[in-house]
């Protein structure tokens, strides 16, 4: 067994340990890799509180290595079909592979037995990214080709859920004829929930569609998201405070709070559709009434949830990361607010004020 430091934590129950730990030596076929950059999300920080009931080990073990945000580096890998090659920049695939249809065809993102069938890099049954090294296959690695967008390429786990929810909300739409008479997006407007580092990339990725894009949250935003929302032309409002859209087209919710959703259900126009991506255990119920019953049906609205995203999806977040590092004048960059060493451990604990997307330089 080979000892390498780490960031451990023992599902469901939690707690965060940056110390030695004993790497299973079972490599056949596999790529020793080494993090560049790991992401830290709320999945992250749900875990460490033990928040996450649906979290396990890795069989044998009684801690888990979290992180399923990455760009790393192949230190060491035999000739594959991939294309991928020592001293490349990968990004690793979170969910594998179970044996249900969907996976079969290489969509484990849709899996119809998740809770007993698959396996998710620091989260579900198997260690994730956050430590010295690890060893990996070459199916589940994503080539990075563009070497000068390694930080900003720690997005593209997160940018992958975009890209596999805004393929949702097409399939969705197609029930009706959701663009205007023009042919276009240009008179509809999308309205994203939240003000977190995945609202921000659905903000990116709805400008794409040429929507009016508008974020809210019930609070006043610091000066530092201000200014990227400026640079981007999206707008913000409080919704404790202002009254923003009459009504919407397009929600994108990223906060999984059922009040705040159904607040907005209610704006939907005809043949509206809702994106359900955030989730919240800990949010309070909220009553739905037989007139809002009434409003989603006889307004056609369409209500589906999307959760992770497939192999297609993480080559899809690359593309448009790089489209977006060119284009958009550094904005997809300053989504980035703070770089953190593996030690830096409380920022596990505590999410700063201003922040977007915080990281750890390994």
């Amino acid at each position: 067994m080979e000892r390498i430091m780490a960031l451990t934590t023992s599902a469901p129950k939690g707690g965060l340990s940056y110390g030695k730990i004993h790497l299973p030596i079972n490599i056949e076929g596999k790529a020793k890799i080494k993090p560049v950059y790991t992401g830290l999300c709320g999945t992250d920080r749900a875990e460490i509180a033990g928040g996450l009931p649906f979290t396990y080990n890795p069989v044998g073990q009684d801690y888990m290595i979290i992180g399923h945000e990455a760009v790393c580096q192949v230190l060491d890998i035999e000739e594959n079909n991939f294309g991928i090659k020592s001293g490349d920049y990968v990004v690793p695939v979170v969910r594998r592979r179970g044996s249900c249809i969907n996976c079969r065809i290489g969509r484990p993102d849709n899996c119809s037995d998740v809770d007993h069938d698959i396996r998710e890099a620091g989260i579900r049954g198997l260690d994730g990214f956050n430590a010295e090294y690890f060893y990996d296959t070459p199916e589940n690695l994503i080539k990075i080709n563009e070497r000068s967008m390694l930080k900003v390429s720690a997005l593209t786990e997160p940018v992958k859920n975009v890209m596999k929810a805004l393929e949702v909300f097409e399939k969705l739409s197609e029930r009706s004829i959701f663009t205007g008479d023009d042919s276009t997006y240009l008179l509809k407007n999308c309205l994203i929930i939240g003000t977190g580092s995945e609202a921000f990339l659905y903000a990116f990725m709805a400008r794409e569609y040429r929507m009016k894009v508008y974020m809210t949250n019930r609070h006043e935003l610091g000066e530092q998201k201000m200014k990227i929302i400026d640079e981007i032309s999206v707008s913000f409002y409080n919704y404790m405070k202002d009254q923003g859209p009459d009504k919407v087209d397009l929600i994108i919710d990223t906060s999984g709070d059922p009040a705040t959703i159904m607040r907005f259900v209610r704006k939907l126009n005809y043949n509206g559709v809702a994106i359900m991506f955030g989730t919240n255990g800990a949010a309070s119920d909220t009553p739905i009434s037989g007139n809002d019953i009434n409003y989603i049906v006889e307004h056609n609205i369409t209500i589906g949830g999307s959760v992770d995203g497939s192999k297609k999806h993480y080559l899809n977040a690359i593309q448009h990361l790089e489209k977006w590092n060119y284009s958009e004048g550094g904005a997809v960059n300053k989504l980035i607010t703070g770089i953190y060493d593996p030690d830096d451990t409380g920022i596990f604990m505590e999410k700063p004020s201003d922040e977007i997307k915080s990281i750890i330089k390994w």
